[in-house]
């Protein structure tokens, strides 16, 4: 049986956990022993998500800080978390991280493995790239051409890809913007993202009832600037001003470095036909008790919450990112504007505007169908898997 070790940050609510949770729940056991370290304990996804018969493994102290911002020492002053983010720091701008690693592996694993997959973009892979684990494997997710994780810390990262044999984009988007920065064209391979059909459709099989509005929609992810939600705020401002918002009720599900000034920003604007849930463990019951779904991100790799929303038949409205026309049939099962605020304005409008369009885009996301693709990536992965 071969063996694999998973290599991630957190866990907290986001599209690599999802996505991670659906891979895990899909690769067979019956031909993989997996170990999934993870190391910092933060979030509540994954842990009781997955099958127990896959081994899970923490990390130590040494990787406390790895997704604390120096920003978060200005309001909360801790001697030794600050001590520990200012030494990840200088052993990432140095190089030396590489020597440090190589130690923390032996406190960390216990035995060898056959594959190892750094399945995060950044400190993963540097992780994984000083083992001594044959097969080497990097998941790439984000959106490098516009938001790389790896920007601050150039001079390491050039170091640090040549051990892989495989990296893996979940767009061509993703794999052209991580190529354009480090090359290794020929070890990219783009492979979509596994959205559990079967698990969302039965976490969202109570829908939430969100407001008594005509209207509901929603939108899933993190509190940060990438995903736009400060201009969808004034876009529902400017809607409400028009008079065309009466009817209509925006939920917002997640959690993030921007909550203090989006909820500030909500306050500011007097909308009251906004609420906030912050991180739920079940978005989909949410989600399936909305009438169309929003994506205002600035940025988006894959968009694995807007193919959530379709295989609960909820069709989405997104401005264009790498994402949008891979899952959106525009016209058909939502619709794309450009991205921007005006753009995410005119689109909202638009459907505001037509409750025609609205039955018809809704009509046609019932005929959304995710699985036969399911299948196809599933041998994808474990194609390169056994190879």
């Amino acid at each position: 049986m071969k063996k694999i070790l998973f290599v991630v940050t957190d866990r907290k609510s986001g599209g690599v956990s999802m996505v991670l949770e659906d891979i895990l729940n899909n690769l067979s056991l019956d031909k993989y022993e997996i170990d999934l370290l993870i190391f910092n304990d933060d979030g509540n996804m994954i842990v009781d998500r997955i099958d127990n018969k896959i081994n899970i493994i923490f990390g130590n102290n040494f990787f406390d800080t790895l997704d604390i911002p120096l920003s978060y020492f200005k309001k909360h002053f801790n001697l030794r978390l600050l001590f520990n983010k200012l030494r990840l720091m200088f052993l990432l701008k140095t190089g030396l991280i590489k020597k440090r690693l190589i130690k923390e592996r032996k406190k960390i694993l216990s035995k060898n493995y056959d594959v190892e997959i750094a399945f995060k973009d950044g400190f993963c892979a540097i992780f994984t790239s000083v083992g001594d684990t044959p097969k080497k494997i990097h998941w790439l997710h984000s959106t490098y051409a516009e938001n790389d994780p790896t920007r601050h810390y150039r001079k390491v990262f050039n170091t640090v890809y040549e051990p892989f044999e495989n990296i893996i984009a979940v767009s061509k988007e993703t794999a052209d913007g991580f190529s354009s920065h480090y090359g290794f064209e020929d070890k990219i391979t783009v492979v979509k993202n596994i959205m559990d059909d079967k698990k969302i459709k039965e976490q969202g099989r109570e829908p939430v009832k969100l407001s008594n509005k005509k209207y509901n929609f929603i939108s899933v992810g993190r509190l940060a600037s990438a995903k736009g939600y400060d201009r969808l705020l004034k876009v529902v401002s400017r809607l409400k001003e028009d008079g065309l918002f009466n009817d209509s009720f925006l939920t917002i599900v997640g959690d993030g470095p921007e909550r203090e000034n989006l909820f500030t920003l909500k306050d500011d604007l007097k909308l009251d036909c906004v609420h906030f849930t912050l991180n739920q463990i079940n978005p989909y019951k949410f989600m399936a008790g909305a009438d169309m779904y929003i994506s205002s991100a600035r940025c988006e790799p894959f968009g694995l919450v807007m193919g959530e929303a379709l295989i609960l038949n909820k069709p989405v409205l997104a401005v264009e990112t790498s994402a949008t026309s891979t899952i959106i049939n525009d016209g058909y099962n939502g619709l794309i504007t450009e991205n921007s605020e005006n753009g995410l304005y005119l689109m909202l409008k638009k459907v505001l505007e037509d409750e025609k369009l609205v039955k018809t885009l809704q009509y046609n996301a019932l005929f959304y169908d995710y699985s036969d693709t399911n299948r196809e990536i599933v041998e994808t992965i474990e194609n390169i898997l056994d190879k």
